[in-house]
């Protein structure tokens, strides 16, 4: 963690560590990738369980064991006989924990979102990270991700400040901004996101309340179909380091 109150949130989804549009995952670029953030808050995206394209590996376990970190996995999707669905690591302990199953049509895949508090710049971050239902190729599916994301918001909202939400919405700005502002949330910026390594669509999102920005960016990473992004965050009301 940087002085004086300055803390790293990062949020990738990691196409289960298999690189662009490869589909076996590879382990040690995947852990390179999730070094290089040197993040003290890594929100992960797509994360495998004991799945066989995966090698059985538990991801999270793996990273937080090989980087150092506490670790939390939220599933979403049975993946015989593993598990598939999001991951976050932390360098301080996390506390007051919840998954949240998200609603999804019959037939649709299953989501979910995870919440935690997080002690950060001298402060208890409420933090909630989610993958969120993709368009398909007729876009229904986008229908769904909008009111998942409200599901995330609204159950953020009775957690206090300060706060962030993050992950892959599958949603461009014209559907996230309104619900963040609706939220009393606020868009981190960071450009496109999607696909790697020539992004020009942006549907993975942060937005933060109580909090300032002091740098964010868009970061492409060997190890994914996506790039990842960060933000340096602090406490709104303090000074900047």
């Amino acid at each position: 963690m940087t002085q004086r109150g300055v803390f790293r949130v990062a949020c990738w989804n990691i196409h289960h560590g298999a690189p662009g549009s490869t589909w076996f995952a590879k382990s040690e670029s995947l852990i390179a990738g999730v070094a290089q953030l040197d993040a003290d808050v890594v929100v992960l995206c797509e994360v495998d369980h004991r799945v066989w394209r995966s090698r059985f590996r538990n991801q999270t376990q793996m990273l937080a064991k090989r980087l150092g970190y506490h670790a939390l996995f939220a599933p979403a999707r049975r993946l015989t006989p593993g598990w598939y669905g999001n991951a976050l690591l932390s360098r301080s302990l996390p506390r007051r924990t919840e998954v949240l199953a998200l609603p999804a049509r019959r037939g649709a895949e299953n989501r979910s979102a995870l919440l935690t508090a997080i002690p950060l710049g001298g402060r208890a971050v409420s933090v909630a990270g989610a993958h969120l239902q993709n368009a398909g190729r007729s876009g229904s599916g986008r229908i769904e991700a909008i009111a998942q994301l409200a599901v995330v918001t609204a159950a953020m909202a009775a957690r206090p400040n300060p706060a962030l939400i993050t992950g892959d919405f599958n949603l461009t700005e014209e559907f996230v901004e309104p619900a963040f502002a609706g939220a009393g949330l606020t868009a981190v910026p960071t450009g496109p996101t999607y696909p790697y390594p020539n992004a020009r669509r942006r549907i993975d999102w942060m937005g933060v309340r109580g909090l300032r920005v002091v740098s964010s960016e868009a970061v492409a990473l060997y190890g994914s179909d996506h790039l990842a992004i960060t933000a340096d965050l602090m406490p709104a009301g303090r000074d900047g380091p």
